[in-house]
C-alpha cells in the first residue's frame, strides 16, 4: 500500500467528551490530503461509538483497535510506529487539543523546502480557563549546534513542550523511539524527546499557526513523582539523559561541556517542576 501524504493519528481512551471536536479541526484543515487514525485504546466511554460516527461522514479517518488495554506511554509509541509505517509526514493528536486550521499546510510546506528537518513546529496557544496565551521558542535554541561549537550555550533549553504534537518525517521514528521510555513515565517526557530534535537542529519552527493546548489535564497529578527519592530520580535522568547528547554533537572544549550539563540540570528542573530542597 502507498504511503499517504501525511497521516494524523489520535491515540485516545476514554475521550467521549472533547474527542469529536478534535477530529472535526483536523477534518476543516486547509491542507486536505491526509489521512486521519483514532487509534482506540479499549476505551470504556462512548469514545468508539462517536469515532465510528465520524469515520462515516469522513472517509479520510479510520480507527484502529488496540486488543488489549495499555499505558498511555505505550499507546503513544504505537502512534508514532503507526504514522510513521503509513505516512511519508505523520503527527500525533491529543483528543481534547485543536489547532489554527492552517496547522498541517504550513508545516507540511517546511518539511517539503527542508529535506534535512525531520519535525516541524510552532508556537502552542494555551487555551485555560482564564483565557489564552502563546508560547514560543526561545531564539537562543535556533541553529544550537553552530553556537555550541563557538562555545555558546544557552541556560535552558526553552521551547514548548506541545512540539511533540508537531509533524514529523517519518525517518524521526527511529529518534523518538530510542528515547521514548527512558524516563520511564509520561511526566514532562515530551519535552525530553524532542530535546535531540532541537539539539541537532532538525526541526524547523514556523511561525504562523498554532497548536493550540487544553490546559488542566491533571497529568502532573496522575504521572508526576511524589516522594523526595522519585523526584531525585526523574530529574537525574532527564539530566544525563539529555547530557548524553553530547556524543551526537560536535567535540567542544571541557568549558563548554560543562556549560552543557548545566543547560541540561536548568532544564530538567523547569520541566519536571520538581523543586528539591525548596529552591534547589
Amino acid at each position: 500500500m502507498a504511503k499517504s501524504k501525511v497521516v494524523v493519528v489520535f491515540p485516545v481512551y476514554n475521550g467521549e467528551r472533547t474527542l469529536s471536536s478534535s477530529l472535526q479541526c483536523i477534518a476543516d484543515q486547509t491542507f486536505r490530503d491526509f489521512e486521519a487514525i483514532i487509534l482506540n485504546n479499549k476505551s470504556t466511554d462512548d469514545t468508539l461509538r462517536i469515532a465510528e460516527e465520524f469515520c462515516r461522514t469522513d472517509r479520510r479517518f479510520s480507527v484502529i483497535h488496540n486488543e488489549q488495554h495499555v499505558s498511555a506511554l505505550e499507546n503513544f509509541a504505537r502512534a508514532v510506529q503507526l504514522g510513521a509505517a503509513r505516512g511519508e509526514y505523520f503527527c500525533l493528536r491529543a483528543c481534547d487539543d485543536h489547532s489554527s486550521s492552517d496547522f498541517l499546510e504550513c508545516l507540511v510546506e517546511a518539511l517539503d523546502r527542508d529535506p534535512k528537518k525531520l519535525l516541524a513546529a510552532c508556537s502552542t496557544k494555551l487555551v485555560g480557563p482564564d483565557g489564552n496565551r502563546i508560547k514560543s521558542p526561545d531564539k537562543a535554541i535556533f541553529d544550537f549546534t553552530t553556537a555550541y561549537v563557538s562555545g555558546h550555550v544557552p541556560r535552558n533549553l526553552t521551547f514548548p513542550a506541545e512540539w511533540i504534537y508537531g509533524l514529523y518525517r517519518a525517518s524521526a521514528k527511529e529518534i523518538l523511539m530510542a528515547r521514548w521510555f527512558e524516563l520511564g513515565n509520561p511526566w514532562c517526557f515530551s519535552s525530553y524527546v524532542v530535546s535531540e530534535l532541537v539539539v541537532r537542529d532538525l526541526m524547523a519552527y514556523v511561525q504562523g499557526p498554532t497548536y493550540d493546548f487544553t490546559e488542566g489535564s491533571g497529568s502532573e497529578k496522575r504521572y508526576g513523582a511524589k516522594s523526595f527519592r522519585d523526584k531525585l530520580n526523574q530529574r537525574l535522568k532527564y539530566t544525563f539523559g539529555c547530557y548524553k547528547l553530547t556524543k551526537k554533537l560536535p567535540r567542544v572544549k571541557l568549558i563548554t561541556r560543562l556549560k552543557f550539563l548545566r543547560m541540561c540540570w536548568n532544564d530538567g528542573r523547569r520541566k519536571t517542576r520538581y523543586k528539591l530542597f525548596w529552591i534547589f
